[in-house]
């Protein structure tokens, strides 16, 4: 074990009454390690979304102190992971018993490299050119009843994020396939969780062949040579573009209720100057990209489904543990982006 150093990483759950140990995991790298628990003054901004920000702190915020091995693989000046799960000791926990509000929280991605994202704690106004919490789409969170974190106690449910995707959708048509690999079964293989860690959406094979093929006829452009970690790429001249981004086929997710997840043409596709891929990554062909899990060293994937980030950018997500909802709202659709909220009223 390397040295030991002590930085945020957000805790997994601690059984017991006492100040213990726990196992913190680097989620990029799959890495864990042993640290103590410790505890320190956290303070962060604060708003109600009409008067102008001011710092408020918590004190007794509960941190691992891990060993500097889990910290290998972040970016450069990273120096830990905070930890957003579905446990009763993550930030957004810790945070709404701090500050009496109901254990909410919402992420926006940016897509533009140079700017910031956001994140906020507790409910809105999230402040657009309008309130967008107001305008947002729910979907069920569903329980992985099988952790599938690098480590975690035995019969320790997932705290990871699951929605319930039924089926899948390319220009309003149904894409066939084997719906099995939809849900959780017994042993927490299948179904779709949402992922900041993983830069691209990835598919089980038979789904991302199925996906790809029906996105490839209905553009109807000819395909070119590949650019890894994606498989199916076009020439950027037989592409239109807009505002929005790549004129190609909507990819829809339908979910639990009903409603349908858009995932347009910004979000859908990833740009290398003359060359221009579907950014979704097959997990058979590529595992370690995956960052998902294989059973018995297999081909098979644990999650059938896992959402990354690019599909994720400039979507506002809002997590409403307390009642286990999703909801969501593309910013592309708004003629807005995430480096736009303010954090005090116009009016």
């Amino acid at each position: 074990m390397g040295s030991s150093q002590c930085s945020l990483f957000g805790l997994t759950g601690c059984s017991g009454d006492k100040i213990c140990g726990r196992s913190p995991s680097n989620t990029v790298t799959s890495v864990s390690s042993y640290g103590d628990i410790h505890s320190d003054v956290v303070s962060v901004n604060s708003t109600d979304g009409t008067t102008p920000t001011k710092v408020v702190s918590v004190p007794n915020f509960l941190f691992i102190c891990g060993s500097k091995v889990v910290q290998n693989g972040l970016a450069k000046g990273v120096t830990g992971m905070a930890g957003l799960g579905r446990t009763r000791v993550s930030l957004p926990s810790q945070f709404s018993s701090a500050f009496s509000f109901h254990r909410k929280f919402a992420i926006c991605l940016t897509a533009n490299s140079g700017a910031d994202g956001v994140m906020f704690f507790g409910d809105g106004p999230y402040n657009l050119n309008q309130d967008v919490s107001k305008v947002l789409t729910y979907t069920p969170l569903i329980t992985n009843p099988v952790s599938t974190a690098p480590s975690a106690f035995l019969g320790e449910p997932s705290v990871e994020y699951f929605i319930g995707v039924k089926s899948i959708k390319v220009s309003e048509k149904n894409v066939p396939l084997n719906t099995t690999l939809l849900s959780i079964n017994k042993n927490g293989v299948g179904g779709t969780k949402i992922s900041t860690v993983n830069p691209y959406t990835v598919m089980e094979t038979t789904i991302y062949k199925a996906v790809a093929d029906a996105f490839v006829k209905s553009l109807g452009a000819p395909t070119v040579s590949p650019v890894a970690p994606f498989g199916t790429c076009f020439a950027t001249k037989d592409i239109s573009f807009s505002r929005i981004g790549p004129g190609v086929p909507a990819i829809d997710l339908v979910l639990q209720n009903g409603v349908e997840w858009p995932i347009i043409g910004a979000n859908s596709m990833v740009q290398f100057d003359d060359v221009i891929c579907l950014g979704f990554v097959d997990a058979g062909s590529n595992p370690k990209a995956s960052q998902v899990g294989f059973v018995n060293g297999g081909s098979h994937p644990v999650t059938s489904i896992t959402i990354g980030a690019h599909q994720l950018e400039n979507n506002l997500l809002k997590f409403d543990l307390a009642a286990s909802r999703l909801g969501f709202r593309s910013l592309f659709l708004e003629h807005d982006n995430c480096q736009n909220f303010r954090f005090t009223s116009s009016t």
